[in-house]
């Protein structure tokens, strides 16, 4: 069997391209994080209906380095097999799904339902893993849906890409809700920078693993 995600075709192999997809990730959660927090600082606790609403996209904002990061490194490789892929269209989607997913995620800490001046509630690691990683189930598949309305266009079998993010998301998102959980301070950087690359890691095995089941469509007979 190959070693290449998409088959004997060509293409990127597995491990760079699950390697590029934890880099990227690793520069966009930690820039992403340090956006959130930085806002968190001036403004901890919102009050008033238009001050959440203005916090909160703001907050989403922290998705558009992310979605940046990991459109261009995605597109860059993913031509090496669908020559037909737009890069623009592909880094655009990619970029509107992280600011989605950046802005529900925020959504739970401004409408999180604690009292004025009071923390909040700690569910735990074990919670925080399965509520985690149903949202990246969910927030996966949506992510990999709008990708996949791009894939399509080059590469047969696009559906395939929306369950392997599903999958993918749902596995890495655990490691960066627990990294979250932990708090600010000191080591927020190299933390949010490690959730990030073991999160991209386990995406880019997993949807790396996917493109040997989508082949071009220019090429597939």
């Amino acid at each position: 069997m190959s070693a290449r995600p998409g088959g004997a075709r060509g293409g990127p192999s597995l491990a760079l391209w699950t390697v590029v997809c934890g880099l990227a990730e690793l520069l966009g959660i930690a820039t992403g994080a340090l956006w959130w927090v930085g806002w968190d600082q001036l403004n901890p606790e919102p009050v008033g209906a238009a001050t959440k609403a203005g916090m909160l996209a703001i907050k989403g904002l922290s998705g558009l380095v992310e979605g940046l990061i990991l459109g261009l490194a995605q597109a860059w490789l993913l031509r090496r097999r669908y020559t037909a892929l737009s890069a623009v269209a592909w880094s655009s989607v990619t970029c509107a799904l992280a600011l989605l997913g950046w802005t529900i995620g925020s959504s739970f800490a401004i409408y999180g339902g604690a009292e004025a001046g009071a923390p909040p509630a700690d569910p735990g690691p074990v919670a925080t893993v399965i509520m985690s990683a149903g949202f990246g189930l969910a927030v996966g598949a949506v992510f990999g849906a709008g990708q996949a309305l791009v894939l399509r266009r080059a590469a047969r079998r696009a559906w395939v890409w929306i369950a392997a993010n599903a999958a993918g998301w749902a596995i890495a998102l655990p490691a960066i809700y627990l990294a979250a959980s932990v708090g600010g301070g000191p080591g927020l950087l190299p933390l949010a920078a490690g959730s990030g690359l073991a999160a991209g890691l386990m995406l880019g095995l997993v949807t790396g693993l996917s493109l040997r089941w989508m082949p071009p469509r220019e090429t597939d007979p």
